[in-house]
């Protein structure tokens, strides 16, 4: 979280220089940007992953859209709307003596509530802004069997929801061109989730007789996030 706050005075320091230019203030409706996500699970989650050889960074996508509440009646530093998310979590084998093809597959999914602080009104070459959301995580297990080279069956499914919220800071860099209503944003979030049980890495097991257990362990599932992706102003 520190790294956030310090974050977030660089971004104060970036609007300071951004203002100097000659502003031209443009009255958006909404936006819509894509992204690519890197995350690094933290604190007891990360243990737990780490003992489990999942402790490495995990990649993902989320989309969202952010409406200005004034419509294009005037320009506004604050949008609200919504994020959906989606992050592979790793993948390992099961414990089986059974012949076959089975793997276990770790995903995480979101869907947050999102509000957006732009400080800088006009089309600046440089735009920082500040994220705060909040909403429901989906972190979901699942054992798959691989029947031949095209078609494989989901044997079973382990899901949780827990809340999750956070804040992140990032920067806006201008495109140009046919894009000059876009920006290349760069920020870094993080992201916090209300413990609840998880599958515990390496655990799944497949019995003689086909039956499946697994053990499960209580942990938050905190991460810091780095996202790089494209916002459009419309």
């Amino acid at each position: 979280m520190r790294i956030i706050i310090g974050l977030f005075f660089c971004i104060v320091a970036l609007q300071a220089v951004a203002q100097q230019q000659q502003p031209k203030y443009i009255e958006d409706k909404y936006s819509i940007y894509c992204a690519l996500n890197l995350a690094s699970a933290t604190g007891s989650y990360y243990n737990i992953l780490k003992d489990g050889g999942r402790g490495g960074l995990k990649g993902g996508v989320s989309v969202g859209g952010l409406l200005n509440p004034y419509g294009r009646k005037r320009a506004s530093t604050v949008f609200y709307g919504a994020e959906i998310g989606i992050q592979g979590d790793g993948r390992e084998d099961p414990s089986t003596s059974v012949s076959g093809d089975f793997r276990v597959t770790n995903t995480s999914y979101w869907l947050n509530g999102l509000v957006r602080y732009r400080p800088i009104l006009w089309s600046s070459k440089i735009n920082p802004y500040v994220d705060a959301f909040m909403g429901a995580k989906m972190i979901q297990t699942s054992l798959i069997e691989q029947v031949d080279e095209e078609s494989s069956q989901t044997l079973d499914r382990w899901t949780k929801f827990t809340p999750n919220y956070g804040l992140g800071v990032g920067i806006g860099i201008k495109l140009f061109g046919s894009m000059k209503n876009n920006y290349l944003d760069i920020g870094i979030y993080y992201q916090q989730a209300e413990a609840t049980k998880i599958v515990k890495p390496n655990s799944v097991v497949i019995n003689s007789n086909f039956e499946f257990s697994s053990k499960q362990v209580l942990t938050t599932t905190n991460q810091f996030i780095i996202k790089i992706g494209i916002t459009g102003f419309h």
